[in-house]
């Protein structure tokens, strides 16, 4: 490659016709410098390239490390969403099996309560009848007994006199 000195220490041969040497020697250094403005121009582009690159690099670096986390983070979020599905469906079977045990005992209570209550009207029922055959009986008793009281007030009536009923009674 050509470098901006050896454009500066370039000597030409000399020719009896040749070119004017101030001019040639004047028109080599504008042509170094010019090269040698590229030369840095260029060197300064290729350390910008090299920079663009590593930051692509870096920020193609952070582009894979978001879509990383975006899918972890949609992995979490399905992981969540199906552990919050999975609990409510435990929570949900043991809440209906909560309530068919306090249905069972609420059934169990009731018809304990319905056998007692039964028990009750049978025994009142009983006593009731008991009651009213002691009525019955004692209805009885008492017509049988206001009867022979009846009998016994008609024997006396059918008696001569008073003097007799009072020995009758004594």
């Amino acid at each position: 490659m050509l470098t901006p000195l050896d454009i500066q220490k370039k000597e030409f041969r000399r020719a009896w016709r040749g070119y004017c040497e101030e001019e040639v020697n004047t028109f080599l250094d504008q042509v170094a410098q010019e090269f040698e403005h590229l030369i840095r121009e260029n060197q300064e582009l290729r350390e910008k390239v090299v920079q663009t690159e590593q930051s692509v690099a870096h920020y193609r670096e952070m582009e894979e490390a978001i879509k990383k986390t975006l899918v972890m983070a949609r992995k979490n979020t399905d992981d969540l969403r199906q552990n919050a599905e999975n609990e409510a469906s435990i929570l949900l079977d043991r809440s209906r099996v909560e309530a068919d045990q306090l249905a069972r005992e609420a059934e169990q209570e009731a018809e304990g309560l319905l056998r007692e209550a039964e028990k009750r009207v049978s025994e009142m029922t009983f006593e009731y009848e008991r009651i009213k055959m002691e009525a019955h009986i004692f209805k009885v008793r008492l017509r049988s007994f206001l009867e022979s009281q009846i009998k016994i007030l008609d024997q006396a009536e059918e008696l001569p006199g008073e003097e007799d009923l009072a020995e009758a009674v004594s």
